[in-house]
């Protein structure tokens, strides 16, 4: 996902001395205003002779916010969150590979209609060298979010990483990707299951995600599924409306329609006793209740989350919004660890005087019965660690995460407990992706 690629790696664009002051005023003026954290601005930090906008905002931002951002191009971003984007296609896991420094990316996955699906990536592929030097933990971030990579490839065998020899040259393109990655229908013991993979909670233009999403929900419930497994493992969130949606879908028949509170929102003192005071304590910008009348509702009094660190935000709302309410198993790694959300926020001013928009934290989530706080993630009810190293293709049900959740749906698993143990031979450690974080969003 690349259309940030200039923002992280590069940073913002300089802005002309007279924008700057703009910039900087427009800055102040929103943080002091709406930020979750606005209490708690030093004061002092303003008037400025900051010449980098970019730098006044993070000079702003409180010690416990890590999820805040601000790019300069507000168009580019309204399209990643319809997940019309730059990219090469490819999903990064960035991992630290034993002891060294040095880095290799494994595929997560490929977007369809991408250079590389075009390519013949796939997912559990591994990439050692790009545009022919070595990753290492200095230079990974910008060697990776490139618009033209040559990528060198490797195997994983029982004696570690090794170069095999491939090469494939590929340039980013302007994409447009549905998050539902892969879907299906698995009969397995005389049960079917259904089986989604996706990667953002995102709309769409003119709602044509969810519309899909729906389509796919539709189709689920015609083939009578009993169970329903979500692969969230690389989501990093977007917006709490299509959460809400798919909870609602998700579901007991009694949940929706019943005034029945999904999630509420805590914003900083001024907002909060101005939507009680002006809106109720039932306003929609301080509950959010399930939706009254579903497209679909499966009646499921269990569901399946699979998730990993990447799984944030919106992946992690959902999970605890559901939970006051069914039984919900999360199947995997801990979560991301991330109970704020945001807003996207341009210049108002007519017509405006820059192209710049920020990502300011502006409320903290908990679900009905309070739950949040889970700066550490969720905590996984069956831990599995998701090793890309040994990846499956999505649909292979031998997937260590997938068959453990099929065991825990029929009593049976798909595959040998010998192989479910299997471990690699070297140890890896999951290193940052700053354009992924800052995705991480469940944005109002």
């Amino acid at each position: 996902m690349m259309v940030l690629i200039a923002v992280i790696a590069y940073g913002c664009r300089d802005p002309e001395p007279d924008e700057t002051e703009i910039l900087n005023e427009w800055i102040w003026d929103v943080m002091n205003d709406v930020y979750l954290w606005s209490e708690d601005i030093d004061p002092s930090l303003y008037p400025t002779n900051e010449t980098d906008p970019e730098a006044f905002f993070y000079s702003i931002l409180s010690d416990n916010d890590r999820f805040s951002w601000i790019v300069d191009d507000y168009q580019a971003l309204l399209n990643s969150f319809n997940n019309i984007e730059l990219s090469s296609g490819i999903s990064p896991y960035f991992i630290r590979a034993g002891e060294t420094d040095q880095v290799v990316v494994i595929v997560e996955y490929v977007s369809k209609g991408s250079p590389a699906e075009s390519a013949g990536i796939m997912r559990g592929d591994i990439i050692v060298e790009i545009n022919g030097t070595m990753l290492t933990i200095d230079n990974y971030v910008d060697l990776f979010y490139n618009e033209s990579l040559t990528l060198e490839f490797a195997d994983f065998t029982d004696s570690g990483i090794t170069a095999n020899g491939k090469s494939v040259s590929i340039t980013a393109k302007v994409i447009e990707q549905n998050p539902v990655i892969y879907s299906d229908v698995i009969d397995f013991h005389d049960q079917k299951i259904g089986y989604i993979v996706y990667t953002g909670f995102s709309l769409g233009e003119g709602n044509k995600w969810q519309d899909s999403l729906d389509y796919i929900f539709a189709d689920f419930q015609n083939s009578g599924i009993t169970d329903l497994i979500m692969d969230i493992r690389y989501n990093p969130g977007g917006r709490v409306s299509v959460a809400t949606h798919i909870a609602s879908t998700i579901s007991p028949s009694d949940i929706p329609g019943s005034e029945n509170v999904f999630v509420n929102y805590e914003w900083n003192s001024a907002y909060n006793e101005y939507f009680l005071n002006e809106e109720g304590e039932n306003s929609e910008n301080l509950v959010v209740l399930f939706e009254d009348d579903p497209y679909i509702n499966f009646d499921l009094d269990n569901i399946y989350f699979l998730t990993s660190p990447h799984s944030a935000s919106a992946s992690e709302l959902i999970i605890i919004g559901l939970q006051p309410y069914m039984n919900v198993v999360q199947i995997g790694e801990y979560t991301y660890g991330k109970c704020y959300g945001s807003i996207t926020i341009p210049d108002i001013e007519d017509p405006p005087r820059h192209n710049w928009a920020m990502q300011p934290i502006v409320f903290k989530f908990a679900n009905a019965d309070g739950f949040t706080d889970f700066n550490d993630g969720l905590v996984p009810s069956i831990y599995i660690d998701d090793n890309l190293l040994i990846a499956k293709q999505f649909g292979d049900i031998t997937d260590p995460i997938v068959a453990r959740a099929l065991e825990e749906i029929t009593g049976v698993s798909p595959v040998s407990k010998k192989a479910l143990s299997r471990r690699t031979s070297i140890g890896y450690e999951l290193l940052p992706d700053p354009v992924r974080d800052m995705k991480s969003s469940a944005i109002k």
